[in-house]
């Protein structure tokens, strides 16, 4: 009998481990599933702040003052671009009338129009809130629809978008800006190489600067692009 009831006991024992092990492994399913309606939720923040989906930018020209400079270089009233884009968000790019073939700077302009947040082959996770400066920031990574992970950080406040993580650069928007139709764009962009990138560390100066001159959003392709 003795042995009997110690058989009992550890069975009893197993049992309850196999509860639970079950619980925890429903709660945390429970956890991991209550999250992606508070990331859908952002998403819905962050493109109503932009004035709705209406308003987000999907075919586009702007004229540029790009530098690849490590020394701020604050923009002049005689300053004029010296680069002038078209994009057809998440597509295509064209220089003047010449395709661009750089996926990287495709994804993002792509990014930062907020569109890819809304695109269907987009897996948009939470990040952990963090600081941008003096702003306190939260955190929307996108994947799946994209080669690499895409981080895109929004002022907590006013839901704006403050930076992009991508690959190997930090690039912050600012002196945020409305065309004529209400479509927002920053007029300031400013890139700094990351120093180590897991712990988001940059280096001290920057890597290169555009100001945003001019924005016009279109109804069609110009006709020295569309042949």
């Amino acid at each position: 009998m003795k042995t009997k009831r110690h058989t009992l006991k550890a069975a009893a024992s197993a049992n309850g481990l196999i509860v639970l092990l079950l619980a925890a492994v429903v709660t945390h399913t429970h956890v991991a599933m209550a999250e992606e309606p508070d990331a859908a939720k952002r998403v819905q923040e962050v493109v109503k702040a932009a004035g709705g989906e209406e308003k987000l930018l999907k075919l586009f020209r702007f004229s540029e003052r790009v530098l690849i400079t490590a020394t701020v270089t604050p923009l002049k009233p005689e300053d004029k671009s010296n680069r002038t884009s078209t994009v057809e968000v998440g597509n295509r790019w064209w220089i003047g009338a010449a395709p661009r073939d750089k996926d990287k700077v495709r994804v993002l302009c792509w990014a930062w129009s907020l569109r890819i947040l809304l695109d269907p082959k987009s897996k948009v996770a939470n990040l952990d809130e963090i600081k941008i400066g003096d702003r306190t920031a939260f955190g929307l990574r996108v994947t799946e629809a994209v080669k690499e992970p895409i981080d895109l950080y929004f002022d907590k406040q006013d839901q704006r978008l403050l930076a992009i993580d991508y690959t190997d650069t930090q690039h912050l928007f600012s002196e945020w800006k409305k065309t004529e139709e209400g479509h927002s764009c920053p007029s300031l962009v400013t890139g700094f190489r990351f120093a180590d990138r897991a712990a988001r560390t940059v280096n001290d100066k920057q890597w290169y600067q555009t100001d945003i001159l001019e924005l016009t959003p279109l109804k069609e392709l110009p006709a020295e692009v569309a042949k």
